[in-house]
Protein backbone atom coordinates (compact mmCIF):
# COMPACT_ATOMS: atom_id res chain seq x y z
CA UNK A 1 0.00 0.00 0.00
CA UNK A 2 1.55 3.15 -1.07
CA UNK A 3 -0.27 5.48 1.12
CA UNK A 4 -0.52 3.61 4.27
CA UNK A 5 0.17 6.86 6.05
CA UNK A 6 -0.85 10.09 4.02
CA UNK A 7 -2.19 10.88 1.00
CA UNK A 8 -1.36 14.49 -0.16
CA UNK A 9 -3.45 16.47 -2.32
CA UNK A 10 -1.32 18.98 -4.04
CA UNK A 11 -2.60 22.05 -5.97
CA UNK A 12 -0.09 24.04 -7.58
CA UNK A 13 -0.72 27.16 -9.47
CA UNK A 14 1.47 26.77 -12.90
CA UNK A 15 2.71 23.50 -14.79
CA UNK A 16 6.20 23.31 -12.88
CA UNK A 17 7.23 20.21 -12.34
CA UNK A 18 10.27 21.67 -10.02
CA UNK A 19 7.35 22.75 -6.93
CA UNK A 20 6.08 19.19 -7.20
CA UNK A 21 9.41 17.52 -7.07
CA UNK A 22 10.41 19.28 -3.99
CA UNK A 23 7.64 17.74 -2.41
CA UNK A 24 7.90 14.30 -3.72
CA UNK A 25 11.68 14.10 -3.37
CA UNK A 26 11.20 14.94 0.28
CA UNK A 27 8.22 12.47 1.12
CA UNK A 28 8.94 9.90 3.57
CA UNK A 29 8.24 6.14 3.40
CA UNK A 30 4.12 5.72 3.26
CA UNK A 31 3.58 9.02 1.79
CA UNK A 32 1.68 9.72 -1.52
CA UNK A 33 2.20 13.05 -3.49
CA UNK A 34 -0.87 13.79 -5.93
CA UNK A 35 -0.58 16.79 -8.21
CA UNK A 36 -2.77 18.99 -9.75
CA UNK A 37 -2.64 22.23 -10.96
CA UNK A 38 -4.55 25.38 -11.76
CA UNK A 39 -2.13 26.34 -14.77
CA UNK A 40 -1.86 30.57 -14.34
CA UNK A 41 0.02 31.86 -17.41
CA UNK A 42 -0.29 35.55 -16.73
CA UNK A 43 1.12 37.89 -14.13
CA UNK A 44 -2.08 39.89 -14.07
CA UNK A 45 -4.63 40.24 -11.49
CA UNK A 46 -7.77 39.27 -13.15
CA UNK A 47 -6.30 35.93 -13.59
CA UNK A 48 -5.03 35.52 -10.22
CA UNK A 49 -8.65 35.97 -8.82
CA UNK A 50 -10.38 33.55 -11.29
CA UNK A 51 -8.42 30.63 -10.13
CA UNK A 52 -10.00 29.78 -6.76
CA UNK A 53 -13.05 28.30 -8.49
CA UNK A 54 -10.43 26.03 -10.45
CA UNK A 55 -8.65 25.66 -6.49
CA UNK A 56 -11.88 24.23 -5.56
CA UNK A 57 -12.84 21.89 -7.87
CA UNK A 58 -9.34 20.28 -8.03
CA UNK A 59 -9.70 20.18 -4.01
CA UNK A 60 -13.20 18.41 -4.60
CA UNK A 61 -11.00 16.09 -7.11
CA UNK A 62 -8.64 14.94 -4.76
CA UNK A 63 -11.48 14.04 -2.21
CA UNK A 64 -12.46 11.44 -4.43
CA UNK A 65 -9.01 9.91 -4.90
CA UNK A 66 -8.96 9.17 -1.43
CA UNK A 67 -6.24 12.46 0.04
CA UNK A 68 -6.74 13.00 3.44
CA UNK A 69 -5.01 16.85 3.18
CA UNK A 70 -5.05 19.65 0.40
CA UNK A 71 -2.31 21.59 0.36
CA UNK A 72 -2.53 24.78 -2.17
CA UNK A 73 0.19 27.12 -3.56
CA UNK A 74 0.66 30.42 -5.06
CA UNK A 75 0.56 33.42 -3.19
CA UNK A 76 -0.52 36.26 -5.39
CA UNK A 77 -4.43 35.17 -5.10
CA UNK A 78 -4.47 35.06 -1.48
CA UNK A 79 -2.26 38.58 -1.44
CA UNK A 80 -4.91 40.56 -3.46
CA UNK A 81 -7.67 39.13 -1.40
CA UNK A 82 -5.95 39.33 2.25
CA UNK A 83 -6.05 37.43 5.59
CA UNK A 84 -8.99 37.22 6.48
CA UNK A 85 -10.49 36.01 2.94
CA UNK A 86 -8.22 33.31 2.97
CA UNK A 87 -9.08 31.77 6.58
CA UNK A 88 -13.00 32.34 5.38
CA UNK A 89 -12.20 30.47 2.03
CA UNK A 90 -10.10 27.81 3.48
CA UNK A 91 -12.69 26.91 6.22
CA UNK A 92 -15.28 26.71 3.69
CA UNK A 93 -13.40 24.64 1.55
CA UNK A 94 -12.36 22.14 4.41
CA UNK A 95 -16.43 22.05 5.44
CA UNK A 96 -17.11 21.39 1.35
CA UNK A 97 -14.94 18.29 1.30
CA UNK A 98 -14.42 16.94 4.91
CA UNK A 99 -10.44 17.67 4.75
CA UNK A 100 -7.58 19.81 6.19
CA UNK A 101 -6.73 22.46 3.52
CA UNK A 102 -3.34 24.79 3.74
CA UNK A 103 -3.13 27.73 2.41
CA UNK A 104 -0.68 29.58 0.69
CA UNK A 105 0.16 32.49 2.89
CA UNK A 106 -0.70 31.95 6.83
CA UNK A 107 1.76 29.06 7.01
CA UNK A 108 4.35 31.59 6.04
CA UNK A 109 3.84 33.67 8.86
CA UNK A 110 3.11 30.67 11.41
CA UNK A 111 6.65 29.65 10.39
CA UNK A 112 8.29 32.85 11.08
CA UNK A 113 6.44 33.58 14.43
CA UNK A 114 7.27 29.33 15.27
CA UNK A 115 10.99 30.43 14.47
CA UNK A 116 10.94 33.68 17.14
CA UNK A 117 11.22 36.40 14.30
CA UNK A 118 9.85 40.12 14.85
CA UNK A 119 11.88 41.58 11.67
CA UNK A 120 12.14 39.68 8.36
CA UNK A 121 13.49 40.93 4.79
CA UNK A 122 11.21 39.98 2.32
CA UNK A 123 12.74 38.36 -1.27
CA UNK A 124 9.80 37.88 -4.21
CA UNK A 125 10.15 38.14 -7.89
CA UNK A 126 6.95 40.60 -7.17
CA UNK A 127 5.94 44.46 -7.94
CA UNK A 128 5.53 47.21 -5.17
CA UNK A 129 1.44 45.92 -4.99
CA UNK A 130 2.35 42.03 -3.68
CA UNK A 131 5.60 43.14 -1.77
CA UNK A 132 3.39 45.67 0.28
CA UNK A 133 0.68 43.41 0.24
CA UNK A 134 3.50 41.36 2.00
CA UNK A 135 4.32 43.73 4.43
CA UNK A 136 0.86 44.66 5.56
CA UNK A 137 -0.09 40.36 5.96
CA UNK A 138 2.89 39.93 8.47
CA UNK A 139 2.15 43.18 10.33
CA UNK A 140 -1.35 41.60 11.38
CA UNK A 141 1.33 38.74 12.90
CA UNK A 142 3.11 41.74 15.07
CA UNK A 143 6.47 40.90 12.28
CA UNK A 144 8.12 44.10 10.56
CA UNK A 145 9.60 43.47 7.30
CA UNK A 146 12.50 45.11 5.68
CA UNK A 147 11.51 44.76 1.67
CA UNK A 148 13.77 43.91 -1.38
CA UNK A 149 13.08 45.11 -4.53
CA UNK A 150 11.71 42.96 -6.84
CA UNK A 151 14.08 39.89 -8.99
CA UNK A 152 14.16 41.15 -11.86
CA UNK A 153 15.92 38.46 -14.34
CA UNK A 154 15.17 40.25 -17.56
CA UNK A 155 14.86 43.89 -16.89
CA UNK A 156 11.42 43.78 -17.99
CA UNK A 157 8.31 43.58 -15.72
CA UNK A 158 5.30 41.65 -16.34
CA UNK A 159 2.06 42.51 -14.84
CA UNK A 160 2.30 41.97 -11.11
CA UNK A 161 5.34 40.49 -11.37
CA UNK A 162 9.11 41.97 -11.59
CA UNK A 163 9.81 39.23 -13.84
CA UNK A 164 7.70 37.10 -16.06
CA UNK A 165 5.89 33.81 -15.32
CA UNK A 166 8.15 31.98 -18.27
CA UNK A 167 11.72 33.84 -17.58
CA UNK A 168 11.52 32.57 -13.73
CA UNK A 169 12.10 29.02 -15.07
CA UNK A 170 16.16 30.14 -15.45
CA UNK A 171 16.05 32.04 -12.39
CA UNK A 172 18.86 29.59 -10.53
CA UNK A 173 19.58 28.99 -6.98
CA UNK A 174 22.75 30.76 -7.77
CA UNK A 175 20.76 34.23 -8.51
CA UNK A 176 18.33 33.67 -5.29
CA UNK A 177 21.46 33.48 -2.96
CA UNK A 178 22.99 36.76 -4.56
CA UNK A 179 20.03 38.43 -4.38
CA UNK A 180 19.04 38.08 -1.02
CA UNK A 181 22.90 38.83 0.43
CA UNK A 182 22.99 41.75 -2.00
CA UNK A 183 19.89 43.13 -0.62
CA UNK A 184 20.87 42.69 3.45
CA UNK A 185 24.10 44.78 2.82
CA UNK A 186 22.07 47.94 2.23
CA UNK A 187 19.19 46.84 5.57
CA UNK A 188 19.17 47.08 9.09
CA UNK A 189 19.74 43.77 10.83
CA UNK A 190 17.11 41.61 10.17
CA UNK A 191 16.13 37.69 12.18
CA UNK A 192 15.67 36.17 9.16
CA UNK A 193 15.03 36.18 5.04
CA UNK A 194 11.83 35.39 4.16
CA UNK A 195 11.80 34.07 0.43
CA UNK A 196 8.27 33.86 -1.40
CA UNK A 197 7.31 32.01 -4.76
CA UNK A 198 8.04 28.23 -6.01
CA UNK A 199 8.71 29.60 -9.39
CA UNK A 200 12.17 29.98 -8.43
CA UNK A 201 14.62 27.33 -7.84
CA UNK A 202 15.16 28.54 -4.04
CA UNK A 203 15.51 25.43 -2.02
CA UNK A 204 19.26 24.75 -2.63
CA UNK A 205 20.23 28.14 -1.50
CA UNK A 206 18.58 27.91 1.68
CA UNK A 207 21.04 26.08 3.77
CA UNK A 208 24.09 28.81 2.25
CA UNK A 209 22.04 31.61 3.01
CA UNK A 210 21.54 30.30 6.30
CA UNK A 211 25.09 29.49 7.37
CA UNK A 212 26.69 32.76 5.23
CA UNK A 213 24.31 35.69 6.60
CA UNK A 214 23.19 33.90 10.06
CA UNK A 215 20.06 34.69 9.86
CA UNK A 216 16.92 32.01 9.65
CA UNK A 217 15.45 31.56 5.86
CA UNK A 218 11.89 30.69 5.52
CA UNK A 219 10.97 29.66 1.83
CA UNK A 220 7.06 29.98 0.70
CA UNK A 221 7.15 26.08 -0.38
CA UNK A 222 9.05 24.55 2.82
CA UNK A 223 7.03 26.69 4.49
CA UNK A 224 3.66 25.08 3.11
CA UNK A 225 4.95 21.48 3.60
CA UNK A 226 6.54 21.93 7.33
CA UNK A 227 2.91 22.72 8.14
CA UNK A 228 1.08 20.02 6.11
CA UNK A 229 3.14 17.44 8.18
CA UNK A 230 2.37 18.58 11.35
CA UNK A 231 -1.38 18.45 10.75
CA UNK A 232 -0.94 15.40 9.21
CA UNK A 233 1.01 14.16 12.90
CA UNK A 234 3.52 12.90 10.47
CA UNK A 235 7.20 13.22 11.77
CA UNK A 236 9.30 14.30 8.74
CA UNK A 237 12.65 16.19 9.29
CA UNK A 238 14.35 17.20 6.49
CA UNK A 239 17.88 17.67 6.42
CA UNK A 240 20.30 20.51 4.42
CA UNK A 241 16.78 22.34 3.70
CA UNK A 242 17.26 24.88 6.63
CA UNK A 243 16.57 25.22 10.56
CA UNK A 244 12.67 25.07 9.69
CA UNK A 245 12.60 22.07 8.64
CA UNK A 246 15.11 20.26 11.01
CA UNK A 247 12.46 18.66 13.12
CA UNK A 248 13.24 21.10 16.13
CA UNK A 249 10.27 23.36 15.51
CA UNK A 250 6.38 22.67 16.20
CA UNK A 251 3.76 25.36 14.76
CA UNK A 252 2.69 28.52 17.37
CA UNK A 253 -1.02 27.79 16.15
Amino acid sequence: MVAWRARIGLIKPTHRGKSFAYWYKHAPEGVEIVPTFIGFRSEKRESFLEGFKKAEELAVQLKEVGCDIISVSGTPPFLLKGLDFERQWAAELSVKIGLPVVTPMEPHAIALQTLGVRKVALATYYGSELNQAIVDYFSRFGIDSEMMAGLSATGQSSGLYTTSLLALDEVSHMDVYRHCKRALRNMPPVEAIYINGGGWDAAPAIDDLERDLKVKVVWALAAEMWLTYHILKIDNPVSGSGALLSGSYTPVL
